[in-house]
């Protein structure tokens, strides 16, 4: 079957008409041929890219994924790499003119594949809380796992199934969850409401039962729909069974029904159309993007209005959400994943090495980052803050590990930072320079690659297979002096040059800090080598250097955060078809200071968050 991505490509082929085939086979694909093909053609695939399957204009609008990486190259002049005779700037203007063009759907808005998506485990855990209203936790009582997931947002659509073994914690858990209900007096009125003693059971049944299938599937129900669940309530109560086992027997079939497990959405009727989604859609959208579970009653009341989607009450809507303690899994699940903080458990520093490493060291690491994360989302500070601030979140510990004035006792408070403290942003984090460590060493390259693929979205391709080691040494060349003239010998393959060139600078500006973070002024007595060199920027040392790299990169960043919050939320991928919405999202942030809010908010106003395409 073709996938999503293809399709959607295929459907954009035919709004770019003949020009874009023309700039192609006329502009693109000759500079392609010129300064391309000897490291990426039939012969040699340098990253894996292979521009001789790209030799026409309809196989070329198939692998947006290639384009981007030419466009934020070329842009950023490391490609043609620099012993490699440069672009002419008319060459240069014509591929970027073509990618442009040809994947420009501003004038054809496209919200992205049409995505069915299945709660995660922690969505189901708080949605039943939250919809029962039980302080139990039927998915943990159930034994229901965790997802699989080594990287990236766990609630992508294209990652999560139902497999038998889960659809059976599903009906435990469903089980486990009414008991807690019923078994609690103040959570069943809460709920369900006082049966109505002058009506018949079965209407005082039915009642209760078409206000429960209402927040349980998080939209309007009609009668039919309720009708099967009300009969097995009659059938019940025309056997005997009290009151309260009548409706249990109704709302389980309830909770382990694909209008419950999934959040379902009405598709447009006709083929290929693109419309608004409806305002409880939106509501529910909107709630699990914040709050990782189902709307609360007043975003159900604003739904009920048809008024959610005016641009000023969905402001006012966000924000309320924002300010909400739920809205702490916006640091958890999108924030710290997005960072990928959850490394932190398995980086194992050797103790020879570093005695002074300890688990309750790596807790306050992890701890440090998610406060950190927390402030900004909470106090609404700017997203800049990630890249370098002058203040973090230590214990005495910590601190001491940093080098810090230690507070008194053992909780951790917010410190002001000084240049000579050498701290700031994630980037100087124990955390971070900890979970790309080896155990007894530093490892710039796995420290550059996460800067790259996580703070700036440009992740190098996979390494060949052969790489990971460093090869025997030759008898016939000396011994290299150093780590990085080793580390520079291993990367002189010509089917690795390519990445380590943009990976081990950056990496090699964060040497002052030894495996576990720690600052250091050498290394086992040995000067450190902490320049790095990239193309398009030049020499830059230490940290303070990467600093103004990074500034330099700033809107590169800005854009790679928002691809990453649009991510989240839409459950897939960024795309081709999300640059419009980017474009408006980035230019908001600019326009607002970069405000954490700013970023939710535009998100929420997007227009593959607000439509969606026919199935």
């Amino acid at each position: 079957m073709t996938p999503p991505r293809q399709i959607c490509l295929l459907l954009v082929l035919p709004l770019c008409g003949l020009a874009a085939e023309a700039k192609f086979e006329g502009g693109a694909a000759s500079v392609i041929a010129s300064h391309c093909m000897e490291c990426h053609g039939e012969k040699k695939q340098k990253g894996g890219v292979d521009f001789s399957q790209l030799k026409t204009t309809d196989a070329a609008l198939k692998r947006w994924d290639v384009w981007r990486k030419v466009a934020e190259q070329v842009r950023a002049g490391e490609m043609p790499p620099e012993e490699e005779p440069p672009l002419k700037a008319g060459e240069k203007q014509a591929l970027l003119d073509w990618i442009g063009e040809s994947f420009d759907t501003s004038k054809h808005p496209h919200p992205g594949p049409p995505l069915m998506r299945q709660m995660t485990r922690a969505e189901y855990a708080q949605t039943m809380r939250d919809l029962l209203r039980i302080n139990a936790d039927p998915a943990s009582q159930a034994g229901m796992p965790n997802e699989n997931v080594p990287r990236g947002f766990v609630n992508q659509a294209g990652g999560l199934t139902i497999e038998p073994s889960l659809m059976e914690r599903y009906f435990e858990a469903a089980d486990l969850g009414l008991d807690a209900l019923f078994k609690d007096n103040g959570a069943r009125k809460s709920l369900l409401g006082t049966p109505d003693e002058t009506a018949a059971p079965a209407a005082s049944a039915r009642k209760i039962l078409t206000a429960f299938l209402r927040r349980a599937f998080r939209r309007p129900v009609s009668a039919n729909e309720a009708e099967p669940f009300a009969r097995l309530a009659d059938a019940a109560l025309a056997n005997g069974d009290p009151f309260d086992l009548a409706l249990r027997k109704a709302m389980k079939p309830a909770l382990v029904s694909q209008n419950f497990l999934l959040r379902m959405e009405s598709s447009p009727a006709k083929p290929g159309e693109v419309a608004r989604i409806s305002d409880h859609e939106l509501a529910v959208r909107l709630s699990y993007f914040l709050w990782a579970t189902m709307p609360d009653d007043e975003l159900f009341a604003v739904a009920d209005t048809g008024t959610l989607a005016q641009p000023e009450v969905l402001e006012k809507q966000v924000r309320r959400l924002l300010a909400d303690r739920k809205a702490e899994t916006l640091t958890r699940h999108f924030l710290e994943r997005w960072l990928q903080l959850y490394s932190i458990g398995k980086a194992l520093p050797s103790q020879n090495s570093f005695p002074t490493y300890t688990r309750s060291l790596r807790d306050a690491m992890e701890r440090e980052t998610r406060m950190f994360c927390d402030h900004i989302r909470k106090e609404d500070r700017s997203l800049l803050d990630l890249l370098d601030a002058d203040y973090t979140f230590v214990n005495a510990e910590l601190a001491r590990h940093y080098g810090l004035p230690a507070p008194a006792g053992q909780e951790f408070i917010k410190v002001t930072l000084r240049p000579e403290d050498h701290r700031g942003g994630v980037v100087a984090m124990g955390s971070m320079l900890t979970m790309t460590s080896h155990t007894d060493r530093t490892k710039p390259t796995a420290r550059g690659k996460w800067l790259l693929e996580v703070l700036l979205g440009t992740p190098p391709p996979p390494p060949p297979a052969a790489a990971g080691s460093f090869a025997p040494q030759p008898k016939d060349k000396p011994a290299p002096a150093n780590f990085r003239e080793k580390l520079d010998q291993h990367a002189a393959d010509a089917n690795c040059v390519g990445c380590h060139r943009r990976v081990d600078p950056m990496g090699f500006a964060l040497e002052e800090y030894d495996a576990v973070g720690a600052w250091r002024a050498n290394a086992g007595g040995q000067p450190l080598d902490n320049v790095g060199r990239l193309p398009g920027i030049g020499e830059f040392k230490g940290i303070e250097g990467l600093r103004k790299v990074l500034h330099e990169k700033q809107p590169q960043f800005v854009r790679n955060v928002a691809a990453q919050a649009l991510s989240y939320a839409l459950g897939r991928d960024a795309d081709y078809y999300d640059e419009p919405a980017l474009d408006q999202i980035t230019a908001a942030l600019a326009k607002n200071d970069h405000h954490f809010s700013t970023l939710i908010l535009e998100v929420a106003k997007s227009f593959p968050f607000q439509h969606r395409k026919s199935e």
